[in-house]
């Protein structure tokens, strides 16, 4: 596959000869991150069938220029289907195209092909019935969050309809389709709604010849980024509709030479170029026009858990557009299995926390030395922040790190699927000793009950760290306040946040005592809280705190590299944290 870019939007063209191709239509929001994967899995069924395929992101979302709250973003999305479908044409010579939608795509898929005819064939994966129907399941989904809304409209995991896109959804409703969108369509239609036989219904009547079948999948595909993988059956069964009775023989086209450089985004005061280095490690590049200073480093930012590089409610763009604004450049990066990058040999997908992570971001730390930048700054949220750590702790070129509700602080030499971690989290000791009195939890234990004696040995390894930290010097889980220790010898200034009452708050106590208290005195360390954020930094307004935060951490170490210093010594930064 091969990185493209076309009036403003950023995709992946899957090349293959034949003469029908399909653009896919992905489902908007949290939910695209969720199928991010899988949805790559099913171009490569397409292109290995013969047919070119592209997948992209709409204006405004992933990769793509703009952002969510600009005006028209439904028409944009409209728009940004049929330039897909000019640009696969032009790219690949296909004399035929047919469209792929899942969820909100199917719903935009539908009425691009009513917009401009001429679609071939149309696979509707669990379509929205209509924007309207779509806005009402994310205000649901707001409000069992809990989130504070923006006024006029609706944010999800972090990602907004505006007041403006939501009256351009309610135009969306393939109830009123205006004409035909293609004259072979297959619905894969959810199987907890019934408007899957009306749809159906209306699309046979402007004169389509529809095809039902049930997606019992969509619910696996939906659960969570770490989770979602779809079988290889519905991604078989698609590719083989989609490719019957295509043209026969195969187009001229010469697939790209995918070692040349790939093509760029120009962007307001930026410019983004994905890069490939490692084993098959992807990243997109993002460097100001006008760069900063002379010696400034640049960021790198890690996976949040599982999600692919655009990051958790899409804030590793927003972020690495903002630092280009204030002349920093960054690479956000996919490490092996996640995104865009390529497996891990002999694993499953989505692993985090992997041993051999730090081998990962330190082929991204040997490409952005060849671009010019020999000093970085490491940023992770989640597992994110623990790669970042054990890449500064093995590699003398992080020059400082700002880690987000590390879920653990050691890595596992197989890695950890994101239930495992959630299953084994440490909880503070505040939490856990009422309950070493509760009798029913120790009768429990009698029982041979396999749940409760899991939490009983949590009691326990609790108990005894909390008996280390008030009485002893906590050798058995000093480990991580050595390795601050050591980092900050080195020089390397490191930010630490932690979400207010996040779950993470227990490894915290684990492993620095509670409070951090470890960390105290260590120099170049910063420990702080991130007043009214989630986990994830879903919120908008969480993203924005963390985002000048990590400015503040910047400016702070430019500061220093400007200071007096002995050649070649790194500036050690940063006030003890506690």
């Amino acid at each position: 596959m091969t990185p493209v870019t076309f009036e403003g939007c950023f995709g992946w063209l899957h090349p293959a000869a034949g003469r029908r191709g399909v653009v896919l239509c992905s489902p908007h929001g949290n939910e695209e991150l969720c199928v991010h994967r899988s949805w790559a899995a099913l171009a490569d069924r397409l292109a290995a069938a013969g047919m070119p395929a592209l997948r992209f992101d709409y204006p405004g979302t992933g990769d793509s220029a703009g952002s969510d709250e600009e005006p028209e973003r439904v028409r944009a999305w409209l728009d940004g289907i049929h330039a897909a479908i000019r640009f696969l044409r032009a790219a690949t010579g296909v004399e035929e195209v047919a469209l792929l939608g899942l969820r909100l795509g199917g719903t935009l898929a539908a009425m691009a092909a009513a917009e401009r005819g001429g679609v071939a064939r149309l696979v509707l994966m669990a379509p929205c019935a209509s924007g309207k129907a779509y806005a009402h399941e994310m205000k649901a989904m707001a409000r069992l969050a809990g989130a504070p809304q923006p006024v006029g409209g609706v944010e999800f995991a972090g990602f907004r309809l505006t007041a403006g896109t939501l009256a351009g959804m309610r135009a969306l409703d393939l109830a009123a389709l205006p004409a035909m969108p293609a004259p072979r369509i297959l619905l894969l239609a959810r199987t907890d709604v019934r408007d899957g036989a009306k749809l159906a219904g209306r699309l046979r009547a402007l004169g389509a010849a529809v095809e039902e079948e049930p997606f019992a999948e969509l619910a696996a595909l939906m659960n969570s980024v770490h989770r979602a993988l779809l079988p290889a059956a519905p991604l078989d069964r698609v590719a083989a509709w989609l490719s019957a009775d295509a043209p026969e023989g195969a187009t001229a086209w010469t697939p790209p030479d995918v070692s040349a450089p790939p093509g760029r985004l120009e962007l307001p005061g930026a410019v983004e170029t994905p890069a490939r280095f490692g084993s098959g490690l992807f990243g997109i590049l993002c460097e100001p026009v006008l760069r900063g200073g002379p010696g400034r480093p640049a960021v790198l930012l890690l996976n949040s858990g599982a999600t692919h590089h655009v990051g958790s409610g899409r804030m590793s763009v927003m972020l690495a557009r903002r630092l280009a604004a204030r002349g920093y450049a960054s690479l956000r990066m996919d490490a092996a299995g996640l995104g865009d990058s390529a497996p891990c040999p002999g694993r499953r997908d989505n692993l985090i926390y992997r041993g051999d992570g730090p081998d990962d971001a330190r082929a991204a730390l040997d490409w952005l030395e060849g671009q010019g930048y020999p000093r970085v700054v490491a940023v992770g949220l989640c597992a994110g922040a623990t790669l970042a750590l054990h890449t500064a702790l093995a590699d003398p070129r992080v020059a400082a790190q700002a880690l987000v509700n590390p879920g653990r602080f050691l890595l596992s030499a197989e890695g950890f699927t994101s239930e495992a971690v959630i299953q084994d989290a440490a909880r503070r000791t505040r939490d856990y000793l009422p309950k070493v009195a509760d009798p029913r939890v120790w009768r429990a234990v009698l029982r041979s009950d396999p749940k409760v004696q899991r939490i009983a040995r949590t009691l326990l390894a609790r108990t005894l760290d909390a008996l280390r930290d008030r009485f002893g010097s906590g050798a058995a889980s000093g480990g991580a306040a050595q390795w601050f220790r050591r980092l900050g010898e080195r020089g390397v200034s490191t930010l630490l946040l932690y979400s207010t009452g996040d779950v993470t708050l227990g490894e915290l106590e684990s492993r620095l005592g509670r409070g951090g208290r470890r960390l105290r005195g260590v120099a170049g360390v910063r420990l702080e809280t991130l007043e009214d954020a989630d986990h994830s930094l879903m919120l908008r307004a969480a993203q924005e705190r963390f985002a000048a935060r990590l400015e503040e951490h910047l400016a702070t170490l430019s500061a220093a590299n400007q200071a007096e210093e002995p050649a070649g010594r790194p500036a050690r930064i940063g006030a003890p944290g506690g």
